[in-house]
């Protein structure tokens, strides 16, 4: 018998999206007759911004479709100059590459600052797509648990400075936070800073949700407090899908000051050819002013998160913590098994032939032993509907406890 040839162990170590593997599962529900409240992506519900919708139209009828250039459309890198500049950070044309979403972005900076086997700091909980970005440059995460009692804020910096070691190449930080919603002030990003200048360190800095901050919390770019000397070790990774409501567009951006970063970001971004011509040219008027619109959505995802929060507590009589920005919460279940839960909401449970699809917390962290009672929920849905949804989740919780954990 002839020997199969054998994939990379890159591909055997390629983690599932805890986000997406569930996926079948709620297809499988929905062809039963079951609706599913989708609050396991951050995927907003909130219509396209009309000026996108007038660029879409304008663009239903081309004869011709060619290549962008693999920097980006110098339309959308004004447009993204031009949005920094209303946040008070001044950068060049030149400093910025435009991206297939905040995700290709986060794979060409990990793959500029490191080698196979070199290190990455990262708090945790993080965005899980980020173990299997790593892995796909043959990068290792060193990761750093945030406490909830503290507000998941960065914990001292002896703390961050025992995880670094003579393989470490840069600090990653996402501001406002998925999953947890913590916005790091000015203090923190400072500290941040010190350590990488001290150290030789990058900074990766996601700034996908920027602007999206609750009751009257300032966040800042890190452009804005970085100094002449370290601004060569930041490389912000950028996106619009969802401060547009675009996920689908896939549009993204790295910025960096430091030209060495930016000409091997080039030259990656020249070996994919290009981001997709069209939605570079629908997203671009609308990202140059887009802080009003910001704003606006901004004031209902608080109000989608307070429904959220004070239903899932009234049914459950627990407290739960707020964030300060983006549109997550990691909620404690009164179990382990998370996963297990997320499966049976979706293969056995309904309340009046509805359920709940949910992200299992241990796909949010790197240490094994995190994340097994926890689920991430994204409140991008209708109050109404969140309420309803909510309401639904703690009476699975209740009856998953008590018929399936107690038994």
């Amino acid at each position: 018998m002839k020997k199969k040839p054998k994939i990379s162990i890159r591909g055997n170590l390629a983690p599932y999206s805890p986000i997406r593997k569930l996926s079948p599962y709620a297809e499988e529900a929905k062809s039963r007759g079951t609706t599913v409240f989708h609050l396991n992506i951050g995927q907003p519900d909130f219509k396209v911004p009309e000026t996108i919708q007038e660029e879409i139209r304008k663009h239903g009828d081309i004869d011709f479709l060619p290549y962008a250039g693999s920097q980006g459309s110098k339309e959308l890198i004004d447009s993204w100059q031009k949005y920094y500049k209303d946040i008070n950070v001044e950068v060049s044309c030149d400093e910025i590459i435009i991206t297939y979403g905040a995700s290709e972005a986060l794979i060409f900076a990990m793959a500029t600052v490191c080698d196979p086997q070199e290190e990455l700091i990262v708090f945790e909980p993080f965005y899980a797509n980020y173990n299997g970005f790593a892995n796909l440059v043959s990068a290792k995460i060193k990761s750093i648990p945030l406490d909830i009692a503290h507000g998941y804020h960065l914990p001292p910096k002896d703390e961050i400075i025992k995880k670094i070691t003579n393989k470490t190449k840069a600090i990653c930080i996402i501001n406002p936070n998925n999953p947890t919603g913590t916005v790091f002030n000015e203090n923190e990003l400072l500290s941040i800073i010190e350590i990488a200048h001290k150290y030789n360190l990058f900074i990766i800095a996601d700034e996908t949700y920027y602007g999206i901050c609750f009751d009257g919390v300032k966040m800042k770019s890190i452009l804005q407090v970085t100094d002449n000397s370290t601004r060569e070790r930041i490389i912000v990774v950028d996106s619009v899908s969802k401060r547009l409501n675009v996920c689908g567009a896939r549009v993204g951006a790295i910025v960096s000051p430091n030209k060495e970063v930016i000409s091997a970001v080039m030259r990656f971004a020249q070996e994919r050819l290009a981001v997709a011509t069209i939605e570079q040219e629908i997203v671009a008027s609308e990202l140059k002013d887009s802080l009003p619109y910001v704003k606006n959505i901004t004031a209902d995802y608080q109000k989608r998160r307070d429904v959220l929060i004070k239903t899932l507590e009234q049914e459950l009589d627990i407290l739960i913590h707020k964030p300060e920005g983006a549109f997550y919460i990691m909620l404690k279940l009164p179990f382990l098994g998370a996963e297990k839960f997320a499966k049976w909401l979706l293969e056995k449970y309904s309340f009046n032939k509805q359920t709940v699809m949910v992200a299992p917390g241990s796909g949010f962290y790197n240490t094994p032993s995190l994340g097994d009672d926890e689920i991430r929920l994204a409140y991008v849905l209708k109050p109404k509907e969140l309420k309803n949804a909510a309401i639904i989740l703690a009476r699975a919780i209740k009856e998953y406890q008590e018929s399936v954990i107690d038994k």
